[in-house]
């Protein structure tokens, strides 16, 4: 069972850290093509007061992308979905810490990374996150 060190010192041999702040770990991960993703992941804490991992990737701005067409599309994977933070839309998804293995931890945060891509691009045309 992996708690936030385990899942910290797990992403460092895996993946390039783009900038790292208390709790908080960025990337800019490639996707296809030319293409790339921010993804951002956080130790946050539940409503059940319980550690978890919160993995967030920007899809857009909220006043030039098409809200109802968003939600209808982060309908479709099987994880995760759309908030609105800051002025942008963001799809996310979270795994709780401690019950979780690290690789169950990996699947969703390739997930999440490939559906913000493909949202972004459907939405915008862009490669701005």
């Amino acid at each position: 069972m992996a708690g936030w060190d385990d899942l910290m010192s797990f992403v460092r041999v895996r993946y390039e850290i783009m900038r790292q702040r208390e709790n908080e770990l960025w990337f800019n991960l490639p996707t296809t093509g030319e293409r790339t993703q921010v993804v951002v992941v956080r130790l946050v804490t539940g409503e059940d007061g319980h550690p978890w991992a919160q993995i967030t990737s920007p899809v857009g701005r909220v006043g030039q992308i098409d809200l109802v067409k968003v939600l209808e599309m982060a309908a479709e994977p099987v994880t995760g979905g759309v908030v609105s933070e800051n002025g942008l839309v963001l799809f996310r998804h979270s795994i709780p810490l401690g019950d979780t293995e690290l690789d169950g931890f990996d699947r969703s945060f390739q997930l999440v990374v490939g559906v913000a891509d493909r949202l972004e691009l459907e939405l915008t045309g862009a490669d701005e996150h």
